[in-house]
């Protein structure tokens, strides 16, 4: 009974531990309100006009949380469905591939939401204006006069003209790309537990190609975001890298892919928490 009290309190921490990740993301994204910077009237960079997003967010969202869950349940199942240890939850038998997907989701989870604390702390600090600043904003200030060539507007210096009030808290959140960053994590991950996990025999050249599909996937979605004036290209090459060591990070920290564990065994050996998780690959 001592086992279980242990693991209950093992996924009740996860699950706490999520929540107040979440509840961060939340506070970060609705009441942090971002850096009002400035701009200079002659920058072209701000000059794009608006266009609406080739990959929406929620696009983003289920294809970037949806994929990988979708692909960690099948694995899980496909390599752990014949496994038994007799292992029990509160007296209920629970399958080894079912522990591992929850594993590997739990683990999934947390460092996606590293990535949105950390795009919108950036976000909110930095306060760089999107492409289409102009275009949303419309600044009541003449650029056409002297007093304002070559000269750095400050926020207290004009107001927005624009009619789209809406989006003008979100066009001073250009740097960095949570698009790219959420992108670059989810797809990156995927393409290390596949890595990892489908090793069955003649999947080989099939893995590789399922990698390629998915890092495709994200490197599209940075790109998008270049060419609907969402971004400046060096916003999209932040959020991707940031992204990438964060998918590396939490994939390094919860699984022994990198620096094999003692008493390596052939089948999976799962707890029932993400603390202390291992994911053996077997030989």
């Amino acid at each position: 009974m001592s086992k279980d009290v242990s693991r209950l309190r093992k996924v009740v921490l996860d699950g706490f531990l999520i929540i107040i990740l979440i509840l961060c993301i939340l506070a970060t994204a609705l009441i942090w309100e971002p850096f009002e910077r400035g701009f200079f009237c002659g920058d072209q960079s701000l000059m794009y006009p608006y266009k609406d997003d080739t990959v929406t967010v929620l696009m983003l969202r289920l294809i970037g949380l949806g994929l990988p869950a979708v692909v960690f349940f099948v694995c899980e199942w496909a390599v752990l469905r014949k496994a038994e240890d007799g292992e029990r939850f509160l007296g209920i038998k629970i399958p080894v591939w079912l522990r591992g997907f929850y594993c590997s989701a739990v683990s999934f989870a947390i460092g996606a939401c590293f990535v949105e604390i950390s795009v919108n702390m950036s976000k909110n600090i930095i306060g760089r204006p999107r492409p289409h600043f102009f275009d949303i904003c419309q600044p009541s200030v003449d650029c056409n006069s002297a007093e304002w060539q070559n000269r750095y507007v400050h926020s207290l210096d004009y107001e927005c003209q624009g009619s789209r009030t809406d989006k003008f808290e979100d066009m001073r959140k250009s740097f960095l790309s949570g698009h790219s960053a959420l992108a670059a994590y989810t797809m990156i991950y995927l393409a290390l537990y596949l890595e990892g996990r489908m090793t069955w025999s003649g999947t080989r050249v099939l893995r590789h190609v399922l990698q390629f599909g998915v890092l495709m996937l994200s490197w599209f979605t940075a790109l998008s975001r270049i060419s609907d004036f969402k971004h400046h290209w060096s916003d999209v090459l932040a959020g991707y890298s940031l992204g990438t060591v964060i998918a590396v990070l939490t994939w390094t920290w919860c699984t022994d892919v990198v620096l094999k564990k003692k008493n390596h065994t052939a089948l999976p050996q799962f707890e029932i928490s993400v603390t202390g998780q291992q994911m053996h690959t077997p030989r």
